[in-house]
């Protein structure tokens, strides 16, 4: 938890409603949203001092794919021991997150975001998981839905 004291949740989301809609349910939730469009906006976000708890990113981003850029996550020391969730309409229900790396399908419910968000920062303060699991884990869960470039 940075500045606030409410656990800084980046939302990275180049649809407007939906990264609204985003927004607004987690800042009902009690976290702090921090919305970018891409992911390059996402990284920047990320180096910077102030930080987030964990990261939800769209599958198919304008610049990159989401895969892509939580690799970038994964490869950069700010974001390391970042908890990634993707939000993606390519499931409909939730990829259990292991190592810190999950997904909830598109349509949801606000409970199953909160919920997910929940388990990304309990994951957390539980200590997290190495690198090498948490990349493990982003190749089993693109291989079993993720497409795109």
């Amino acid at each position: 938890m940075f500045g606030s004291g409410m656990p800084r949740v980046l939302i990275v989301e180049d649809d407007e409603t939906v990264r609204g809609f985003l927004c607004r349910a987690l800042e009902r939730g009690g976290y702090e949203p921090v919305a970018v469009r891409t992911g390059e906006e996402a990284l920047t976000v990320v180096r910077d001092s102030t930080g987030v708890d964990a990261a939800l990113i769209d599958g198919i981003l304008p610049d990159m794919h989401g895969v892509r850029l939580a690799e970038a996550l994964l490869d950069d020391p700010a974001g390391a021991d970042v908890p990634i969730c993707f939000v993606t309409g390519a499931i409909r229900d939730r990829w259990p997150a292991e190592a810190g790396v999950g997904a909830l399908g598109k349509p949801f419910r606000i409970n199953d975001l909160n919920e997910t968000v929940a388990g990304m920062l309990a994951w957390s303060a539980a200590g997290g998981s190495p690198i090498d699991a948490r990349r493990a884990s982003l190749r089993r869960l693109e291989q079993g839905f993720l497409v795109g470039p």
